[in-house]
């Protein structure tokens, strides 16, 4: 039976292909002569469209099927003309392999030499020119400071444009603006589909999770779960999924390629990826290394594609350096590129793109950088030690004089060598302080109201 259903897809396919315009139903039946029934033929083709094997489009009596590569939006069979701007002639080359359609292409599993072949700091995905000059744009402070600080600075833009353009590499219709209201705001753009603004909000939610836990967060399961938990919570039929290596099989949309469908096998890989991730000493190696093993293992039921981008972006947040945030990437440029990685395990098409892409960032972000203003690095680099001594003046009911002798000692206790700054940083602080801006200090609303009725 299972051969018959094959060859009768294989048939659809052809059919499609001969007839890139599209056919209803009726007419495939027609051109088909399969002895089955018009509602069985219906089931199959709309079974075929969400597995993505074909297109389809319209709705009831004004639908048609037709074969990959004849929608604007879903078209990956051939490389559109923003395609030339990122990828090199060799990676077009490479790429030619998407002119032949899934159906007449070989089938490919999970080919697990890809991963144990590498190395950590032996293999490199990245060349070192590479590296070096994505580090070069990419750097962002001169001194060592906490893990997150950029990303924290960079916060509100980062949210928008990270939630808006990884939604968008899914097929999400939301426009920047609207993603925009709907982050800052919470205002439901009118007339999207709920999916759609889920989808949106939970990049809003992981995203934050990785900043604000910046300096404590790790590459292992752990994290990756919570991770996709965040992604996919309220999106999956089954609420356990959301955070849980999968149990069951997942096909790949328009693509030959099958992820492997073994759970305890999925969960020794998973754990494997990570334990070689956590190896690799170079920021922007290890990052590409997520993007491209956590996207071909596919060791989620759903939404392993928006785990893997913004996992990608760990190392970045970590060490300061500008995130990717995919802008201005194209869904077909990126979708050609998993496939080289899915079908041919081959990754300079993604290469290309990441760092095309991860330079449009740095660009970016630049701009936001100049229109924040430049970053104080003392005034970030103190903040703990500031907020301490600010909780420590209020419990102590200092005031006046006595507040800079206290700061002055503080300076001296804790090896910070410009105290006339951080007195005079801790000063200006303390005269807006208020109970909106005690989170942090160690202190109470009671507390403050007592210092503050005490000022002369």
């Amino acid at each position: 039976m299972a051969s018959d259903a094959h060859s009768e897809i294989e048939k659809i396919l052809a059919i499609l292909e001969k007839n890139p315009e599209g056919l209803s139903t009726g007419k495939i039946s027609e051109l088909a002569f399969f002895s089955y029934s018009y509602k069985t033929l219906q089931r199959r083709l709309v079974k075929m469209a969400d597995d993505g094997l074909i297109l389809k489009v319209g709705e009831k009596k004004a639908r048609k099927y037709l074969p990959l590569g004849m929608s604007e939006t879903e078209n990956i069979g051939h490389l559109t003309d923003s395609a030339h701007e990122i990828f090199s002639p060799e990676s077009q080359n490479i790429l030619k392999f998407l002119d032949t359609p899934p159906h007449g292409r070989p089938k490919m599993s999970y080919n697990r030499n890809f991963l144990d072949t590498y190395e950590p700091n032996t293999t490199a995905y990245i060349p070192e020119r590479v590296r070096k000059q994505l580090y070069k744009e990419g750097k962002r402070f001169d001194k060592s400071l906490a893990a997150g600080t950029y990303a924290r600075e960079i916060c509100q833009r980062l949210l928008i444009d990270l939630s808006y353009n990884s939604s968008r590499l899914e097929g999400n219709t939301y426009s920047r603006l609207d993603t925009q209201k709907l982050v800052e705001e919470g205002i439901t753009a009118e007339g999207k589909v709920h999916e759609e603004t889920v989808m949106i909000m939970n990049h809003k939610e992981a995203i934050l999770f990785l900043v604000e836990n910046a300096q404590t967060i790790e590459l292992n399961s752990l994290t990756i779960r919570n991770l996709h938990h965040l992604l996919s919570q309220d999106l999956l039929a089954i609420p356990a999924a959301c955070g849980n290596i999968r149990a069951i099989e997942v096909n790949i949309g328009q693509s030959t390629y099958k992820p492997l469908n073994n759970p305890h096998l999925l969960k020794e890989l998973f754990e494997l990826l990570l334990l070689k991730a956590r190896k690799i000493n170079d920021s922007f190696e290890q990052s590409f290394f997520l993007l491209v093993h956590l996207s071909y293992l596919q060791a989620f039921e759903d939404v392993n594609k928006r785990t893997s981008r913004l996992s990608c972006n760990i190392p970045f947040i970590k060490e300061n350096l500008c995130p990717l945030s995919f802008t201005d990437v194209a869904r077909d440029d990126y979708t050609a590129a998993l496939l080289a990685i899915y079908e041919q395990n081959n990754v300079e098409p993604m290469l290309e793109l990441y760092a095309w892409a991860y330079l449009r960032s740095c660009e970016q972000y630049g701009v936001v950088k100049k229109s924040l203003g430049e970053i104080d690095v003392f005034r970030i680099q103190y903040r703990q030690q500031r907020k301490e001594v600010m909780g420590l003046v209020v419990k102590n009911r200092l005031h006046g004089k006595a507040i800079e002798e206290y700061v002055e000692n503080f300076c001296e206790q804790n090896d910070i060598d410009e105290t006339a700054k951080f007195t005079a940083m801790t000063l200006a602080d303390l005269s807006t302080l208020h109970a909106g801006a005690i989170i942090g200090l160690g202190i109470t609303e009671a507390q403050l109201d007592a210092w503050l009725s005490g000022k002369p």
